[in-house]
């Protein structure tokens, strides 16, 4: 990370190199992967049919949970920032694109949908609503800012106080259902809170030894994880579509509601072969590079990809006429599988070209604005960007 130097100070300002771990960037390549192949199979016909979709589902705890475990875990030091520090060094590298992006990517969106379907475009209220309720494919940006400030809200707490405090989300449950971002936070802040918070358990489980005992136990746990889901299936199948939530008095859950909060058990139960299953890519030759390289460049593969499948996948497609797309088709470009591997490409595409845009002046700076210095007093560096 960039950083001012002081004469003064030159033990401050070069600390000795730590050789960088591997498996939190391959856990973040991972994961993202896992977010761009979900989308795509989400808008190709027939994609959530396919078996990368159904790998992929397998390999949930690789996505988002594992993505916001690490988060924590390398956000231990808001724990020791002021809040002016806390917005110089963190929340300014997620608030800028986030509040610069997303009105692109509502409104292409919106655009889209409204010269499809001769429809009028939305307004102003629309576009804020989305901002603030997060309702755009870049709410993660939000939850991360966020998390951040109930993070550094949390650091007089004893770690286990905060964890369990990070709980109390569920009290919310009722107004999931008029905005998924409740459940967001049901399901991701725990999840974040013990990486922050327990990284030192974190980091012990990923670098000890890989035993028998815990590989089985892991694996355990896993399958565990999809145990309550099958449970889940079972109990709601049958079940009333609304009940009573005794936390919130007078008010109603919906069986969606409460699939959020299974959807928490199992995760957290999924979590541990999650980081094993990322210990050990991390060791493979040849994958391992390209997956870390990958996890370095999250933001504007996360940000570029929902972009190139709007312009080249759903624009053409509409003013086409559509193309029949079916797992079954004759013509190798007809098929499902073609049109969810050519997506996966364009959806990386449009990663480069936000990795191109960052590197253009002015442009740049609203994937990656220009450091706002905070400097602690008796600190020979100021940190700019995380």
């Amino acid at each position: 990370m960039p950083v001012a130097s002081n004469p003064a100070a030159p033990a401050l300002v070069q600390p000795g190199k730590r050789s960088r771990v591997a498996w939190p960037d391959v856990a973040k390549g991972v994961s993202i992967l896992g977010v761009v192949l979900l989308h795509v199979c989400l808008a190709v016909p027939f994609g959530m049919d396919t078996l990368a979709a159904q790998v992929n589902h397998l390999l949930d705890p690789l996505r988002m949970p594992l993505f916001f475990l690490v988060s924590g875990v390398f956000s231990t030091k808001v724990l020791r920032m002021t809040l002016g520090e806390l917005f110089c060094r963190r929340l300014w590298f997620f608030l800028v694109p986030y509040v610069l992006w997303t009105p692109v990517e509502v409104g292409l969106m919106d655009w889209h949908r409204a010269s499809y379907e001769g429809s009028d475009l939305a307004g102003a209220d629309f576009y804020l609503s989305a901002l603030l309720m997060a309702q755009n494919m870049y709410w993660f940006l939000y939850v991360l800012v966020a998390f951040n400030l109930l993070l550094w809200a949390t650091r007089k707490l004893p770690p286990w106080a905060a964890v369990a405090a990070s709980f109390t989300t569920v009290l919310a449950l009722p107004l999931n259902s008029h905005c998924d971002t409740v459940g967001k936070f049901i399901m991701y802040l725990p999840i974040f809170m013990v990486g922050a918070h327990l990284s030192t358990t974190v980091r012990g489980f990923a670098s000890g030894t890989m035993t028998p005992t815990k590989i089985v136990s892991a694996t355990t746990a896993y399958v565990a994880g999809f145990a309550v889901y099958a449970l889940w299936y079972l109990v709601s199948a049958d079940g009333p579509a609304v009940v009573d939530w005794p936390l919130w008095p007078g008010t109603m859950v919906e069986a969606n509601d409460v699939w959020t909060l299974v959807r928490t058990v199992g995760q957290f139960l999924m979590l541990p072969i999650a980081v094993l299953a990322a210990v050990g890519l991390a060791k493979v030759p040849y994958l391992s590079p390209a997956l870390q390289f990958l996890g370095r460049h999250t933001l504007p593969i996360y940000l570029g990809h929902p972009l190139a499948l709007t312009i080249f996948f759903h624009v053409p497609m509409a003013r086409l006429g559509g193309v029949e797309i079916s797992p079954d088709s004759a013509d190798l470009m007809h098929t499902t599988q073609w049109w969810v591997a050519l997506c996966m490409l364009l959806g990386l595409a449009g990663g480069v070209m936000m990795w191109i845009l960052e590197r253009i002046p002015v442009i740049g700076w609203t994937l990656k604005p220009p450091p706002v210095a905070s400097r602690r007093p008796g600190i020979g560096q100021v940190e700019t960007r995380e």
